[in-house]
């Protein structure tokens, strides 16, 4: 698809230049086709008939949205203006000593700018709906908060917003009003009440203004709203919760402050308390001495067992040693040197033997009852802090069986011993002696391990009490340790007690409340009905010319000339525009004046009309289009179905039939053909069945009663194969045949665009007349044709632009409205005009 160039300026090209390109175009064409540059540029006139084209679009756009604008502005509800005065001093300094240095704060841009802002926060506004409960109100603004849908439907409804100056407040009381210093979002909402103070809080913020008077520290809170009461209390409301809120971020720091302090303390209190109540847990379940040096006796004790057991390993090994060396020696057979038989050698003598063995044995038993006294001591220590059922008591009362049986035995042997040999005696006294050092060995060691055991015991326990007295050292000194954080804290809770009460600033105060307003100050309805009426005009006439860009239809002359670089032979008037001027004054076929004639016969049956007239001005333009003599084969075509191709090419051979010379007219369109309905004839004998192969022309070119100098050839049936027959050698034997014959010959063809006949029959003519429909035809697809064309060789006279309407630049440049007017008041008879005659006597001449 080409580029849209319709917009695109083309070369400046004059009636000169195309003579020079083409040495046929006469010079004397001038008049007939207007010698100006055919830039992008437009001039105011063309502008105006742009916007005069569309007016009714613009008129009807402009109406309806002023009236919309207007009918909407009468229905709003009235504007009342309530205004609070503050004073917003700059802040002081703290503290202020004789050293300090004054600072003046009346420059603190930064500060005043940020009140301004915290005054239009909306967190500000919603606390305060909530502090006068207004979210409790469901009907409080009235139609005011309305979605868009809504308040479009209300304009057409009856339901009116009531413009009371006296709409009265809701009630406050103790239960809707919100305790001073809580904030918005602690409040508890349903979702209705939460959606309602939204809806509220914007309302009030599209009404909110704030501003600072100039050069002063005063600022005026002005608030607009539909109810004035409403309006003075909520700018009130509104600069007291800003106070409010203002002490309370002064004293925010300081306030988080003296909280974590107070968190701090109540967390060590709790700490401390546990603390004590595990430290006495402690001690009573660690069974712990209460005097302070319980330390210091487990040491004691602890140092006496280790004497007493190693005192009794000392004694085992001694008595140890002396068995294992009797033992040895025994085993060797030198039991008489045995130590304890050395002291027994009275036995060396025979007749004291006895005496001495009942001695030695005698010793024995004391040893044993010694022995036996020892372990029953032991057994009585034991019992003093052991019971009966000890295994350590046990052990005594079988050492204590174990050497009473050993002395029942020594007392036997005495009594054996006296009648024993003396080999018996030394062998038996060997026995008890070993016997003896081995009962010495295994008390010893006994006694040992009872004291090994009584001292591991001691110091397992000494060490539970120590690791006890540790843990217990480290509670009392958390304990400790927290008692003083704690002292600390508290401290500082009152030092930031005072900073509390020290701190709340007093810079910002109301210096004048609200007034109840009794007058309104809107809604603007002049000024936004005249806005709206601009506003739609000038959307309008944007529309006219974006619909003017859009459009890519051919409009006027110039159109042609700018885009397609072709000459108007001329501007067909619309026949509907001239229905209500004619009807009454165009004859009919027989001349009657009753107004049946047909469009495509009016140059014949109407002769006066704009019509008849402006198919003259083709004539004149065809017949000056060539240098030398006029075109004799002429094909008349258009881009597209409809746009009065068949008419033009019928009333333009009328029109050179009237100049008296002999015109042929053929309907090649042979797809659709129409000529023969036109001019009443039969279509069963025509142009197909020529170029089929029919040779006689006697049936092909038919009369027409009405005009005899005009011949018509119709298309005969519709063939197959249209395009073929159009370019066999008979359709180009015809034409010369024609020639011959004829002066002019006019075909008609199908659409250039769809069809390929038009270009095929191009290339059998001496030139193209293109029709394009005023409105209607593409200058895209007008624009294609002509590059097809020039591919071809093909010349192009020009464009006749049909349907050109009443209210057109054009019609009123041809000067079509005064065409009747012109010939009533001349008053003549049905005569040749002056052109006829000029374009008859050149006709003659050639």
């Amino acid at each position: 698809m080409e580029k849209d160039q319709r917009l695109t300026p083309l070369p400046n090209t004059t009636v000169t230049d195309l003579q020079k390109d083409n040495q046929d175009y006469p010079a004397s064409y001038a008049p007939f086709y207007d010698d100006e540059n055919f830039d992008d540029k437009r001039s105011v006139r063309q502008y105006f008939n742009i916007v005069y084209k569309r007016l009714p679009l613009i008129l009807a756009l402009t109406i309806l949205t002023t009236a919309f604008a207007a009918f909407y502005m009468y229905r709003q509800p009235l504007v009342f203006l309530a205004r609070t005065e503050m004073l917003i001093e700059p802040r002081k300094p703290k503290v202020q000593t004789k050293d300090s240095i004054n600072i003046n704060f009346a420059n603190d841009v930064n500060y005043a700018s940020t009140q301004l802002q915290l005054l239009q926060n909306p967190d500000l506004m919603m606390a305060v709906v909530q502090k006068l409960g207004l979210h409790r109100q469901p009907n409080l603004l009235g139609n005011q908060n309305k979605g868009i849908l809504s308040t479009f439907r209300s304009i057409f409804s009856s339901d009116k917003t009531v413009e009371s100056k006296d709409a009265s407040l809701p009630v406050l009381n103790e239960n809707n009003v919100a305790v001073t210093g809580v904030a918005a979002d602690k409040l508890s909402l349903t979702p209705e009440e939460e959606e309602r103070a939204v809806q509220y809080l914007t309302s009030f913020l599209s009404g909110l203004d704030v501003d600072q008077i100039e050069q002063t520290n005063l600022v005026n809170i002005t608030l607009k709203s539909t109810n004035p009461g409403l309006a003075a209390k909520v700018a009130d409301t509104l600069a007291e919760t800003f106070i409010e809120q203002d002490i309370e971020r002064e004293t925010k720091g300081a306030k988080d402050v003296y909280d974590e302090l107070s968190k701090s303390i109540e967390d060590l209190k709790s700490t401390i308390n546990s603390k004590e109540v595990e430290l006495i847990n402690f001690m009573r379940n660690g069974d712990l001495p209460l005097q302070e040096k319980g330390g210091e006796l487990s040491a004691s004790i602890l140092q006496n067992l280790s004497g007493q057991w190693l005192g009794a390993i000392d004694e085992r090994r001694k008595i140890e040693a002396n068995y294992n060396a009797a033992v040895s020696a025994n085993a060797r057979g030198e039991g008489d040197n045995i130590r304890e038989l050395t002291e027994s050698r009275i036995y060396q003598e025979t007749m004291r033997i006895n005496a001495e063995r009942k001695a030695k044995l005698q010793d024995t038993i004391r040893e044993i009852d010694k022995q036996i006294s020892t372990a029953e001591n032991e057994k009585a220590q034991l019992l003093v802090k052991y019971t009966p059922e000890y295994y350590k008591v046990k052990e005594k009362e079988q050492q204590i069986a174990k050497l009473q049986e050993n002395r029942e035995k020594t007392e036997k042997e005495v009594t054996q011993l006296i009648d024993t040999d003396e080999k018996k005696i030394k062998k038996d006294a060997i026995g008890g002696a070993l016997v003896g050092l081995r009962s010495q060995l295994e008390s010893a060691a006994t006694r040992e391990n009872q004291l090994r055991a009584t001292y591991l015991n001691e110091m397992s326990k000494a060490n539970i009490q120590g690791q006890a007295e540790t843990r217990l050292t480290t509670l009392k000194r958390e304990i400790e340790t927290q008692r003083n954080l704690l002292d600390n804290y508290t401290q500082r809770q009152k030092e930031q007690e005072l900073a509390i009460s020290g701190s709340r600033p007093d810079n910002i105060k109301i210096s004048a409340h609200a007034i109840t307003p009794t007058s309104p100050i809107g809604p603007q309805r002049t000024r936004n009905i005249m806005v709206a009426f601009l506003m739609s005009l000038a959307a309008g006439i944007g529309l006219a010319f974006l619909m003017d860009y859009l459009d890519d239809s051919v409009r006027t002359a110039d159109d042609i000339g700018r885009h397609l670089g072709l000459p108007t032979l001329a501007l067909i008037p619309d026949h509907g525009s001239m229905d209500k001027l004619t009807t009454a004054l165009m004859p009919g076929k027989n001349g009657n004046g009753n107004g049946s004639g047909s469009i495509a016969l009016i140059t014949l049956e109407d002769r006066r009309s704009p019509v008849a007239e402006a198919y003259r001005h083709l004539r004149t333009s065809l017949l000056f289009s060539s240098a030398g003599k006029p075109p004799q084969i002429i094909l008349v075509t258009s881009a597209q179905p409809s746009e009065g191709k068949t008419t033009t090419a019928i009333n333009t051979a009328i029109a050179l039939a009237q100049s008296d010379v002999d015109v042929v007219i053929i309907d090649c369109d042979l797809r659709r053909p129409r000529l023969h309905s036109h001019f009443s004839l039969d279509n069963t004998q025509g142009l197909t069945n020529y170029l089929s192969g029919e040779r006689n022309t006697e049936n092909l070119v038919k009369s027409y009663a009405n005009l005899p100098r005009l011949k018509v050839i119709t298309s005969g049936p519709i063939p197959p194969n249209p395009a073929e027959l159009l370019s066999s050698n008979e359709m180009k034997n015809l034409l010369q045949f024609l020639k011959g014959n004829y002066k002019h010959i006019i075909i008609d063809s199908p659409p250039a665009i769809s069809f390929t006949d038009a270009a095929i029959l191009a290339t059998l003519v001496d030139g193209v007349v293109l029709v394009a429909m005023a409105g209607k035809s593409s200058l895209q697809l007008m624009r294609r044709f002509k590059q097809r064309l020039g591919n071809l060789g093909t010349r192009i006279y020009g464009v006749v632009l049909n349907g050109i309407k009443a209210n057109s630049t054009d019609y009123d440049y041809y000067g079509y409205s005064s065409t009747y007017s012109y010939y009533t008041a001349a008053e003549t008879d049905d005569s040749t005009p002056y052109m006829e005659e000029v374009v008859s006597s050149r006709n003659t001449k050639n």
